[in-house]
This record gives C-alpha cells, structure tokens and sequence, in this order.
C-alpha cells in the first residue's frame, strides 16, 4: 500500500486532511515530530533527524496492514527547511548529508511513495490560523518566509521524480481528500523509495541554489 507524504505551509490543512482520510478511510497517520515525540531537555545535535528515522520506521511497520500510510511531514524536512533559512542556527549540510545518506543505504529511511505539496495564499492562511484555536503555531509569521524556497525545492523533486510529487492548491477539506484518493492509485514507475541516487542528486541540487 502506499505510503504519502503531506507538506506544505503551517495551516494549509495538511494535518485536518490528513485525519479526515483517517476517519474516512482508516489511513495511518504519523504526525510531525513535534508532535509525536517530547524532546529531552539535553538532546544530541542528531535527536530531531533520529526522530524522522524512527517515523520513517512506523510508516514502514504500517504499511502492510493499512490501506494508505500518511506522514505528516516529510522525513528528509531537515535538508530543505535548513537551506530554506540558510543554514542559519540549524545544521550544515555537509552534516545533513552524512547522517541521512548512510541511512538512505541501509533503508533505514527513505522516500515516500507520492508527495503532495500543499499550498494556498499567506492571507488564507493568516486567517485559517486565526481560525484554528486548537493549536499555537508558534513562529508562524517567520514560517511563512519558508513557502516559496520549499516550494523551489520540490519543484526540483519534481523534476527528478516527476510521478512522485503533486502540487493541491488547498481549498476545502472535501476537496483535498478527493485529490488524494485520485491520484493514490497510479503506480510510482520510477526511483525506488531508497535511491541514493535520488538523494545525491537532491543534496547537488540544494548546493548549487540558493533559497
């Protein structure tokens, strides 16, 4: 069975989509880090991308059992979001490079089967958030500087594995859950979900452009 990946800006619907294919249709859904693990008060400089290798894992324990496998986020979101911010108080990526790619070698992570890239405009979203009381989005207004480099790089994904990633504006929940269940059903043809040749060509990508 598939398993996808939702991401996209803070308040697109990822999360609200993704819990309604889970009422709807018994998907299992791995939320975001933050959200699944309490982080030590000491932690090592590879405690968060640890944490995307145990979801990664869960996905994988999942999959046989369940008709459709959604993370919350995508596994690898520390070699984007960093560049996206320049490298500024997060981790080089020469460091992000030499923790994942022994672990894309030992398929101890990988690529989901199709990423979908959520978007809509930053004044929807303002107003989604206000909305939303159930969560505090912190750093939301710094968040939103992220969209159009995260959205650079997976045009480059696209580019690369051009049957794996899918760009929804997101307009309504009904409206998203149906765009997911038309397009789960197409075979991925190409990159298997452990391509370290996929990942190198990513990790070029990210050296040769800037945010």
């Amino acid at each position: 069975m598939p398993i996808l990946c939702f991401e996209g800006p803070s308040a697109v619907g990822k999360t609200t989509t993704a819990q309604s294919l889970k009422a709807a249709h018994g998907a299992f859904v791995i939320p975001e880090v933050n959200q699944l693990f309490g982080k030590p008060e000491v932690a090592s400089a590879e405690w968060y991308f640890e944490r995307q290798v145990d979801r990664w894992l869960i996905a994988i324990a999942h999959n046989s059992s369940h008709n459709l496998v959604i993370l919350d986020g995508d596994p690898f979101q520390p070699l984007w979001y960093n560049w996206a911010y320049d490298f500024v108080n997060g981790q080089r990526l020469g460091f992000l490079n030499q923790f994942y790619r022994p672990r894309v070698e030992t398929k101890t992570i990988g690529f989901p089967d199709r990423y979908i890239v959520f978007s809509a405009r930053e004044d929807e979203l303002r107003n989604r958030k206000l909305r939303d009381t159930t969560r505090q989005r912190g750093g939301f207004e710094q968040h939103l500087k992220m969209i159009q480099p995260q959205r650079r790089y997976f045009q480059a994904m696209q580019t690369l594995m051009p049957d794996r990633v899918l760009f929804l504006e997101a307009e309504r929940i009904q409206k998203n859950v149906e765009f997911v269940q038309q397009n789960i059903s197409n075979p991925v043809r190409r990159n298997p979900n452990h391509s370290v040749e996929l990942f190198d060509q990513l990790v070029q990508w990210l050296r040769e452009n800037r945010a």
